[in-house]
């Protein structure tokens, strides 16, 4: 099985990354302004991105420190793969481990995707570290698009 991982120290506390990770307001200011998110266990979270539809039913939540997902997408390779954000402190920063994992093979999609977590948690890092408005996360859709209509 293949994983995604990143490491990314961002300048905020705990609490801060841990709302903008669970909650609606935060989702939507890194994610994009297209899903419905909630910090309960058992719900389905859904974004939309570059014309794309990710289910993910949130299976843990330990409130300033991990949240976890499962994606139940039908029949694409985020099928059944699993995502952490664990948090913890790191001197003056938080060090947020995140995981994707799951991936039955390491194919273009798999490749697309590692590039894609990597400006997500580029947004979610500017997001957490500043108190402005949303950042702009139609960056993310050119390379999602052409994915998802077999361009690439």
């Amino acid at each position: 099985m293949a994983l995604i991982y990143h490491q990314v120290l961002i300048k905020a506390n705990r609490a801060r990354i841990y709302e903008i990770l669970t909650t609606q307001e935060g989702a939507s200011m890194w994610f994009g302004p297209d899903c419905t998110i909630k910090p309960q266990v058992g719900f389905v979270n859904e974004f939309a991105i570059g014309g794309a539809h990710y289910k993910m039913k949130v299976i843990h939540l330990q409130p300033g420190s991990s949240v976890e997902w499962k994606c139940v997408n039908q029949h694409d390779d985020w099928s059944g793969t699993q995502l952490s954000f664990h948090l913890a402190d790191k001197g003056e920063y938080t060090c947020l481990d995140f995981k994707h994992t799951g991936f039955a093979t390491e194919s273009e999609s798999y490749a697309a995707t590692n590039y894609q977590w990597a400006m997500l948690l580029t947004l979610l890092t500017q997001v957490c570290e500043k108190s402005e408005s949303p950042v702009d996360s139609s960056i993310l859709n050119v390379p999602l698009v052409a994915l998802n209509a077999g361009k690439v």
